[in-house]
């Protein structure tokens, strides 16, 4: 897998990753259904340490979806950049499908339909 960099639809939150992505996620649990208004989310996993935003910092916020997950996002486009959850994917940011440059070469590995995901493998943690 290559490594990702990307940015947001209007262009001032840009991003890259100095390593290849561990994994390609869609995701339909109901969480990033309703974050996304969508049926499923697409997500390029990466480490947070492997992870930079390289300008746009200014524009870059964040919502706490639940006690536990972030959504950071540009503040101008409304762009969803990437997910965090320190407390259940430790040191991982979930970027999302969309904003990767490319991203048509990235191809999800993994289907998750429940809230809980294990990285690494090809199964869900239930």
């Amino acid at each position: 897998m290559i490594e990702p960099f990307g940015s947001c639809k209007c262009g001032q939150v840009q991003y890259k990753v100095s390593n290849r992505a561990l994994q390609v996620v869609a995701c339909h649990c109901g969480m990033c259904r309703s974050m996304t208004g969508a049926p499923l989310s697409s997500y390029v996993v990466v480490k947070e340490e492997h992870f930079a935003v390289t300008s746009g910092h200014e524009v870059l916020t964040s919502y706490a979806v639940t006690d536990r997950t972030k959504r950071n996002f540009c503040a101008t486009c409304g762009t969803p950049i990437f997910n965090s959850n320190p407390h259940t994917y430790r040191g991982l940011a979930m970027l999302y499908l969309g904003t990767v440059v490319d991203h048509e070469n990235f191809v999800p590995e993994l289907r998750n339909l429940c809230s809980s995901l294990e990285i690494g493998s090809h199964g869900s943690k239930h």
